[in-house]
């Protein structure tokens, strides 16, 4: 069997960060599954993107080679769980800047899973703001379960998990199951129907 690849964007660019912390938890929940999953892991503290510019339309460009490896990684994945922390009561604006990178197919039509991170009582507002935004051009199929991790210092880092850890752990099995089985019962639809030389901006 063929494993489906889900690839995990973190959206914080701090070294050492909980979304960073969050993104080696999930993958071991991702390591847990009977179906098979491999991951590709997207850390935007690592990849150091520049800002966009028109720059990124130009088929030779600085821009475009930088970005070209990337592309490539992101095609193959067949779904994403996108980690955003919250600043200022918004999406980072790094992450909201590698969406508008990703405008040659590389998310068009894959379900994405949201997991917010806050270390309060915050993180709603940058779920809201990427899901009425962060979609448009790039075509990423939001699932309608997402996650918010409050407080998430405390979260999955005792030796014997709490009830608040076991409760977290079966909600994000749940959902992180759907985008995997969404993942794969959406690849040949993608095939059959997408158009994205003829549709390539979003309304």
């Amino acid at each position: 069997m063929i494993a489906t690849k889900i690839g995990i964007i973190i959206g914080s660019n701090r070294e050492n960060s909980q979304s960073g912390r969050i993104s080696n938890y999930i993958h071991s929940l991702l390591g847990k599954f009977q179906a098979e999953v491999s991951v590709e892991i997207f850390s935007l503290q690592e990849m150091k993107l520049p800002l966009w510019t028109e720059e990124k339309w130009q088929p030779d460009s600085n821009l475009v080679d930088l970005w070209k490896p990337y592309s490539t990684r992101l095609k193959k994945c067949e779904g994403f769980i996108v980690i955003s922390p919250e600043w200022a009561g918004m999406a980072p604006p790094h992450l909201k800047n590698f969406l508008l990178m990703c405008d040659d197919g590389e998310l068009a039509h894959k379900p994405g899973f949201l997991v917010g991170v806050s270390s309060g009582l915050g993180g709603a507002y940058p779920i809201a703001e990427l899901r009425m935004s962060g979609y448009k051009n790039n075509f990423l199929w939001w699932m309608p379960d997402h996650v918010l991790l409050r407080h998430v210092k405390d979260l999955f880092v005792e030796e014997t998990p709490t009830d608040l850890d076991k409760s977290l752990s079966d909600r994000l099995n749940y959902s992180l199951e759907f985008l995997v089985e969404t993942a794969v019962a959406m690849k040949p639809v993608r095939e059959k129907v997408q158009k994205l030389g003829i549709y390539k901006h979003g309304m």
